[in-house]
């Protein structure tokens, strides 16, 4: 009997780490849609009804952030389908050589925060200025800038945190002229910063 006992003491923590490391695993997989808001709205005469529609998403896919992404950086987006926008955004370095997530999964906010930085040109502090805009360091900068709020690199946004967060990045760089996102309804949303946001003075190129 003290063996079996202590052969269960033994494998009760042996069985609680092997739960732990199931339950990581599977807080780990990307949440993926059935559709996503740029095939409802898939031309640039409906900029408006896209981010409308894109800030009711539960999640935001990875085809919706590269649309946004498009439409902000050069006012419209050329490209028809996803592997298109993906090859263009590999070509501009938004995304790395080995991107090679689907269309309707749920965009991390560690390639966000990097095309980001590389759409407005923010160079960042010393190390992101030598190693360059990988995704660590993008969404240290941009949380130091107060334009990402509350988000580390694994994560997802919903619809309305990510119109939010590119309302930020929009306002605070070179993007908000003539944005759509200037067209929007204002948005009360929980993401305000308590304080005001830090001059992003000498941090661009």
């Amino acid at each position: 009997m003290r063996f079996n006992f202590f052969v269960l003491q033994t494998k009760v923590p042996q069985f609680a780490a092997l739960f732990v490391l199931v339950f990581s695993i599977a807080g780990c997989e990307r949440a993926t849609m059935t559709t996503s808001s740029v095939e409802k709205f898939d031309t640039n005469q409906a900029e408006i009804e896209f981010f409308e529609d894109l800030e009711k998403s539960q999640v935001v896919s990875n085809n919706d952030a590269l649309h946004s992404f498009f439409l902000l950086a050069d006012k419209d987006d050329g490209w028809a389908t996803y592997d298109e926008r993906v090859a263009e955004a590999k070509r501009r370095k938004w995304l790395s050589s080995s991107f090679d997530e689907p269309a309707n999964e749920s965009a991390e906010v560690g390639w966000v925060a990097s095309a980001s930085c590389r759409i407005t040109k923010i160079r960042g502090g010393l190390s992101m200025q030598v190693i360059g805009p990988i995704p660590r360091y993008a969404v240290r900068e941009l949380t130091h800038m107060q334009i990402l709020i509350g988000k580390k690199e694994t994560q997802s946004f919903s619809g309305l945190e990510f119109v939010d967060y590119l309302t930020r990045l929009s306002r605070m760089t070179n993007l908000s002229s003539g944005s759509v996102l200037e067209k929007l309804p204002a948005q009360a949303t929980s993401q305000e910063p308590t304080t005001k946001p830090l001059p992003p003075t000498g941090r661009f190129e």
